[in-house]
């Protein structure tokens, strides 16, 4: 009879844990190092990936607040201001590795080079034990980010002071055309621009801080251009460093005179207790900086003044007496501001230690072509008594300002000059 054989028996789960051949073992301690192995690269760059969006976002911050600092008319801010977003975030240059870059204008992407733009990049190194097995070297995370300013509304007559009761006067049929661009008014007084007595004011824009009055027969045109409570605007030479000098042209103490009726050429340089333009003269000023320490600069008497590439600033070595503007009397004065070097863009600069009762004073039917800032930062200005402006490149920046007895004022192409205007910064790459 033959025998029955017996079907062969599978090993189970319990005999194959307790099978003791060593090729099971070593081939499930090399799945479990792989799949640790795997789990905690993922885990690594989960964290890199992280850590990468947390610093694109504290240098997003940090790019906005440099935009800030520039918007406000302080560049040696922008720096500092970057550092402190990114130091109250955890990343503070100079530890555990981290660096943090400003650049303004920017040095690298499409916005290289343009102005009025910051970049800003943020690196830290990290440590990543199982990533460096496969990459060679130190591993860092690097992000960047571009803001630029943008302004609202183009302004050529910007008035500083928030402490004057009436910052702006218009009055007496003054007329101010400032058709191409606006007017700006920090006074935060209730009464910050007065336009009265027949006065007309032409502007797309009037940006007050304060409140304004407008009586007696005069116009703002169009009246829906006229905004109250608005935001202060920036200085915009704010960062311009004042010039150095000392001394007196040719040595001497005493008031430079041109009182004859002939023609002079006259050079840069620094001139002690004013200078004096009459008797219908013809004056002609080289290119440079005209320092004048106390006293006027005075121009009168039908004169006929003219200079390309000039800039003529206010000061006072000893603290007073600042020297001030005083221009009229038929004079015609046909001045330009340079282009480039530190004075660009300034015709007249007021030293901003100045106090406000050191007034500029254009009037007396003088007529003036002044391509540039008229920037007067501490004190006030006067335009009086059928003082006309035909020129249309003229940018107005005082401390407070008077157009007042048929005066004239006019605007139309801010040319080679600092933009005035309520700045915000917003992030563009």
């Amino acid at each position: 009879m033959a025998s029955r054989r017996q079907p062969t028996k599978r090993p189970g789960p319990k005999r194959l844990w307790q099978d003791r051949r060593g090729s099971v073992a070593v081939t499930v301690a090399l799945a479990l190092a792989v799949m640790i192995a795997m789990a905690s690269l993922g885990v690594e760059v989960t964290y890199v990936l992280l850590k990468h969006r947390q610093m694109q976002a504290v240098v997003d911050a940090a790019a906005m607040a440099g935009a800030g600092a520039l918007a406000s008319g302080n560049p040696n801010g922008m720096t500092i201001e970057a550092d402190a977003v990114a130091s109250a975030s955890g990343f503070t240059p100079g530890i555990k590795g981290v660096t943090i870059t400003v650049n303004s204008p920017p040095v690298s992407g499409p916005r290289a080079g343009v102005a009025g733009v910051v970049e800003v990049t943020l690196a830290q190194p990290q440590s990543l034990l199982l990533a460096n097995v496969v990459w060679s070297g130190t591993f860092t995370n690097k992000v960047r980010s571009v803001a630029a300013l943008v302004t609202s509304g183009s302004f050529c007559v910007l008035q500083l002071d928030s402490a004057p009761a009436v910052g702006v006067t218009i009055s007496n049929g003054a007329v101010v055309d400032a058709s191409s661009c606006g007017l700006a008014v920090d006074s935060n007084s209730a009464t910050a621009l007065s336009v009265t007595g027949g006065a007309n004011l032409k502007s797309p824009i009037v940006s007050v801080v304060g409140g304004a009055t407008v009586r007696n027969g005069a116009t703002i045109n169009p009246s829906s251009a006229l905004k109250t409570g608005q935001p202060a605007m920036a200085d915009p030479y704010a960062s311009v460093a004042a010039p150095s000098a000392s001394g007196c042209a040719g040595g001497s103490n005493r008031q430079w005179k041109h009182s004859n009726s002939g023609t002079q050429t006259i050079n840069p340089g620094v001139y002690c207790n004013g200078m004096s333009f009459t008797n219908d003269a013809v004056v002609t000023m080289n290119p440079g900086v005209y320092v004048l320490d106390r006293g006027t600069f005075a121009v009168g008497g039908a004169v006929r003044l003219t200079g390309t590439g000039v800039t003529i600033f206010l000061t006072s070595f000893t603290g007073s007496n600042y020297a001030k503007v005083n221009i009229g009397n038929g004079a015609r004065v046909t001045l330009s501001a340079p282009t480039t070097n530190a004075t660009a863009g300034l015709v007249f600069f007021g030293d901003r230690r100045a106090p406000p009762a050191t007034m500029a004073t254009f009037g007396g039917g003088a007529t003036m072509f002044f391509t540039g800032a008229l920037y007067f930062p501490s004190t006030g200005v006067t335009f009086a008594n059928g003082i006309t402006n035909p020129s249309g490149c003229t940018q107005l920046v005082a401390g407070s300002i008077i157009f007042q007895g048929g005066s004239k004022f006019q605007n139309n192409c801010p040319v080679g000059v600092r933009s005035i205007g309520t700045s915000s910064s917003t992030l563009v790459e």
